[in-house]
């Protein structure tokens, strides 16, 4: 009796299938690809860069791990590996890698990501976003660069950055001088700014995407002209 109830159950479970429509059958499935998260740019390519001893900066670690939980490509270099990285982004965009380039830098890594945004000013490759932790001799911004946010206190480390030539991007200096809990060996560590640079990312990369489809977007043809006909 039991094996009997089990094959009536199957046999209702087929036949209601069988007399649903094709196009009844996809819903399900769309409605459950419909909930995955969309999926990040196709490359986002984030160079962190330490300060002094690479000792102080382990704030900067915390966010390239938070970044890369996020599917960005997070890299965390010494001071002095700006070269490097300066020299494999450009490797990348000469074999035909379209990166949106994003460097962070904090104390002497600071300094050193505006070096990085120079030498790729050079070659000709844009920077979508630079964000400076507490530089201390920071140069002027170059000219290449879209986006860039520099977190400091003026009490002796860090200093409002200044545009370079031709630089036409978004500068925005925020003075955390006030804000007694916040040291120059600890900015970079702060919960709060960190959640400001990854929200800052991905504003940034949302516009350059919009920015790349609307380039891409084929233009609708024109309708010819009807021509007067001649009586």
């Amino acid at each position: 009796m039991i094996a009997l109830r089990r094959l009536f159950a199957v046999w209702c479970v087929l036949t209601t299938i069988c007399f649903m429509a094709p196009d009844q059958l996809v819903p399900t499935a769309l409605a459950q690809a419909g909930k995955q998260a969309a999926p990040m740019p196709a490359s986002v390519q984030v160079d962190l860069l330490r300060g002094l001893a690479d000792i102080f900066s382990r704030g900067l670690d915390t966010l390239a791990v938070r970044l890369n939980s996020q599917g960005y490509s997070a890299r965390v270099y010494s001071t002095d590996g700006w070269q490097t990285v300066a020299r494999q982004t450009a490797e990348r965009a000469t074999r035909g890698h379209k990166d949106i380039v994003v460097l962070i830098g904090h104390s002497l890594g600071g300094n050193a990501v505006l070096q990085v945004a120079d030498a790729l000013d050079r070659r000709g490759i844009a920077v979508e976003l630079v964000v400076v932790f507490d530089a201390t001799e920071p140069m002027p911004v170059p000219k290449n660069v879209l986006h860039i946010v520099n977190f400091y206190q003026n009490n002796g480390f860090g200093k409002p950055l200044v545009a370079g030539p031709g630089f036409k991007g978004e500068l925005s200096n925020i003075d955390l001088s006030a804000d007694s809990s916040i040291r120059h060996v600890t900015i970079e560590k702060s919960p709060r700014l960190q959640a400001q640079v990854v929200a800052k990312i991905q504003e940034v990369v949302n516009k350059d995407l919009q920015a790349k489809l609307k380039t891409t977007k084929k233009k609708k043809k024109k309708a010819p002209k009807p021509q007067a006909v001649q009586q």
